[in-house]
């Protein structure tokens, strides 16, 4: 039996793995704008909203910090849907409204840094076996 979101014949394959520091103070603000609207935004144009997290502890060699950081995850049939999806994303007048406006004004700004992490499923490394 395996288990795990990537395994399933369902399931996509190329996701992304971003990791945001947020403004000081303004995560739980970026969290918020994610659950109201960011999330539906990506969804209506096909990208996979595979989880949102936030970290409970902080970890300075790999740079979280449990006060200023968002994690989530999405996914996509593959890395040339991403980039087609994601243009289709930006041109969104809403996208613009919710976060290209609020993000290029310095007093409304949440995020300070974001990285990414492009992967894809990897046979039996991605799942985990139970063991019976």
């Amino acid at each position: 039996m395996v288990w795990g979101y990537a395994q399933q014949k369902k399931a996509v394959g190329f996701f992304e793995l971003r990791v945001y520091t947020a403004q000081p103070g303004k995560r739980d603000a970026l969290a918020a704008r994610f659950a109201s609207r960011t999330a539906a935004i990506f969804a209506r144009h096909g990208i996979t909203n595979v989880g949102y997290w936030i970290p409970q502890q902080s970890d300075p060699e790999v740079g979280i910090s449990a006060e200023n950081t968002f994690i989530y995850v999405r996914g996509y049939p593959s890395k040339e849907e991403r980039d087609k999806r994601l243009k289709a994303v930006r041109d969104d007048p809403e996208f613009a409204e919710v976060v290209t406006e609020q993000e290029a004004n310095p007093d409304t700004k949440q995020v300070l840094k974001v990285h990414n992490i492009d992967m894809t499923p990897d046979g039996s490394y991605t799942a985990i076996s139970l063991a019976k």
